[in-house]
C-alpha cells in the first residue's frame, strides 16, 4: 500500500513488500490533481523550553514566529493541526497567555489535540531539572484550562471524503508509576467513543491525530523508545486499529522525531497488523523547523516536509499512501 521516494541511506532497509518507488513527475502531479492539503504542528512549546540561554531563546521564538507567518502566505491549505504540547512546560496561565500569543497568529483554519505539557506535569517548581507529575486534581484544572483554550479533547471533522480524528490525554489517574506518567493515556469513554466513532465510518478513509506514537512503530535502540511515550493503552488501541482497516495514517509529535532521524520514514513506522502508518512529527525547537503536510486525493495521501530553514520542500522524504480500492470506490460513490 505504501510507496516511497526513498533516499540512498534508506533504500536497502525499504525494501521491503509493502513499498515501491513513487512514480516519475510526482511534483508535477501535485498542481495538477485536486487535493486537500493539512499541515500538522507539532510541539511548538511556545515561547521555548530554551530558558538558560537568552540570545538561543529568542532566536527559536523567532524561527517559530515566521514558520506561522510563512504557513499564513500558503493559498491551499484547508486545516492546520496542532498536535500538542502548545505550551512550554507544566501549563500555567502564563504559559497559556505566550502559546495564544503565537496559536493565535495563525490565520489558517486550525484544530488543537492536547500533550503531556498540556495535562500531566504539575505547575510546582521541578526538581533538579524534571517536571513534577500532576495529581488528580490539577490535572482536572489543566483539562479544564485547556478545554478553555484549545477546546474539546477528542472530536472528529470531515476534510473532503476523509474523516480526521483527535484525541489527546484525558486519564485523571495515571496508572503506572507517579514518577513517569504515560505522556498520553485515553480513558475507557475515549476508546469506547473512538470505536464507535469508526463503526460508523468504516467507509471512510481515515487519519488520527495524537501527540504520542503508537507502541512498536519506532526503531528499538531509538532514545525515545520507552513504554511512557506511546500511547495508552497501547494493546487495545492496536486491536481498535486491527479491527478497522480504514485507518491509515497516525500522526504523532511528542518525540521531537526530526525527519533526518533514522526512525523516521521507515518500514517500522507500518503498526504490524494494520494498515496505518505513524507519521513522526518534528517539534518546533532549534534553529530548523519542519512541518509535514498530507495531500489527500481520492485514490491516495501524499506525506511532504517542508523546510521553513530553507523555504523548500525536502522531496526525499516524500510518501504516498495509495488507498484500499474498497475506499476509492465509497469515495467516488459519495461525490
Amino acid at each position: 500500500m505504501w510507496k516511497k521516494k526513498v533516499s540512498f541511506l534508506m533504500a536497502p532497509i525499504l525494501a521491503v513488500s509493502m513499498l515501491a518507488f513513487s512514480r516519475p513527475g510526482m511534483q508535477a502531479a501535485f498542481a495538477a490533481e485536486k487535493s486537500k492539503r493539512v499541515v500538522v504542528l507539532s510541539d511548538v512549546h511556545y515561547g521555548s523550553k530554551e530558558h538558560d540561554d537568552k540570545a538561543l531563546r529568542s532566536r527559536v521564538m523567532k524561527n517559530k514566529e515566521q514558520a506561522i507567518q510563512e504557513i499564513n502566505g500558503w493559498n491551499d491549505v484547508d486545516l492546520c493541526v496542532f498536535t500538542g504540547d502548545m505550551v512550554e512546560l507544566a501549563a500555567s496561565p502564563e504559559e497559556y497567555r505566550l502559546a495564544r500569543s503565537l496559536t493565535d497568529k495563525l490565520g489558517q483554519p486550525k484544530v488543537f489535540v492536547a500533550g503531556n505539557h498540556e495535562i500531566v506535569y504539575s505547575e510546582t517548581p521541578a526538581v533538579k531539572g524534571k517536571l513534577q507529575p500532576a495529581d488528580p486534581y490539577e490535572r482536572i484544572c489543566h483539562i479544564k484550562a485547556y478545554k478553555e483554550n484549545y477546546g474539546p479533547l477528542y472530536y472528529a471533522k470531515d476534510v473532503g471524503n476523509y474523516r480526521l480524528l483527535f484525541l489527546s490525554p484525558d486519564v485523571i489517574e495515571g496508572h503506572i508509576p507517579v514518577n513517569k506518567p504515560y505522556a498520553v493515556e485515553l480513558s475507557k469513554a475515549q476508546l469506547t467513543w473512538l470505536k464507535a466513532e469508526l463503526k460508523a465510518y468504516r467507509d471512510r478513509p481515515t487519519l488520527i491525530f495524537c501527540h504520542t506514537p503508537l507502541k512498536g512503530t519506532i526503531l528499538p535502540d531509538n532514545p525515545e523508545n520507552e513504554e511512557r511515550n506511546f500511547t495508552s493503552p497501547a494493546e487495545k488501541i492496536k486491536d481498535i486499529l486491527a479491527k478497522n482497516p480504514q485507518v491509515l495514517i497516525w500522526s504523532s509529535g511528542h518525540t521531537h522525531t526530526p525527519p533526518t532521524d533514522p526512525s523516521v520514514d521507515h518500514a517500522i513506522n507500518k503498526l504490524a497488523g494494520t494498515n496505518v502508518l505513524n507519521v513522526y512529527n518534528p517539534a518546533w525547537e532549534g534553529d530548523q523547523i519542519w512541518t509535514n503536510s498530507f495531500y489527500l486525493y481520492p485514490d491516495r495521501i501524499v506525506v511532504r516536509t517542508y523546510s521553513h530553514k530553507d523555504h523548500q520542500w525536502l522531496t526525499r522524504f516524500d510518501r504516498t499512501i495509495s488507498l484500499p480500492a474498497s475506499l476509492v470506490a465509497s469515495g467516488r460513490k459519495a461525490a
